[in-house]
């Protein structure tokens, strides 16, 4: 029996593929942004300097402006009620993501998700409400989506063979790898693809489940 399915966020069950460079268009920053991804890309970064440096660029933006931009940012058609389907089949729904974690926290209240892991931009209160102080704890680089995959299946005390793994891009292949069924949501480059054993080719979820059925009915 399918006992957990784990959820990338952005791209795949949200439509911004990149929420740094979905905020820093919010903010104005683009061009800034576009030669810090240059450059952690490049290796000149590590992971939480990079995502330090981001946060730097929406320094003193209000929380709450942070958080309206993010509710801007539309539900993948299907995944409301991917979500719901799994959850009423007492299946745990995780989301691990290389995001904001309070995006990835606004998400899990609206959907009623069971865990998550996500990237801490942290604020300071200005007196009129919290700021972003350029200020970030990081939880999950690029590559490391792995171990935490392997740490949420511990908690739930699950298998890979009872596992779910959805994600877009090559971040999300080691999800896949620790996952009975690796779907692949609008996949951004071929080895996504190629990695996952099911793949939808465009972003909506909406017939998810109908696939899951047709590959894996003994999941059900």
């Amino acid at each position: 029996m399918l006992k957990l399915a784990v959820f990338d966020l952005d791209g795949t069950l949200k439509q911004a593929r990149d929420p740094y460079v979905y905020l820093h268009e919010r903010v104005g920053v683009a061009e800034e942004g576009k030669a810090l991804i240059a450059a952690g890309m490049a290796g000149k970064l590590d992971y939480e300097e990079w995502l330090r440096r981001d946060a730097v660029l929406w320094l003193g933006t209000p929380q709450a402006r942070i958080e309206q931009w993010f509710r801007e940012d539309a539900y993948v058609p299907g995944a409301r009620e991917t979500v719901t389907a799994l959850r009423e089949r007492d299946v745990k729904v995780a989301i691990i993501s290389t995001g904001v974690l309070l995006h990835v926290a606004m998400v899990a209240e609206e959907l009623e998700i069971d865990w998550i892991c996500g990237n801490e931009i942290l604020f300071a209160d200005e007196g009129e409400g919290p700021v972003v102080s350029g200020e970030v704890r990081a939880h999950v680089s690029v590559a490391g989506k792995g171990a935490v995959m392997e740490r949420v299946q511990a908690e739930f005390a699950v298998s890979p063979e009872e596992c779910l793994a959805v994600g877009d891009t090559r971040g999300d292949i080691p999800l896949f790898e620790r996952a009975a069924v690796g779907v692949a949501v609008n996949p951004d480059r071929p080895e996504v693809a190629e990695a996952a054993k099911i793949v939808l080719p465009t972003l909506d979820l909406t017939l998810l489940l109908d696939h899951l059925h047709a590959y894996a009915p003994h999941f059900w």
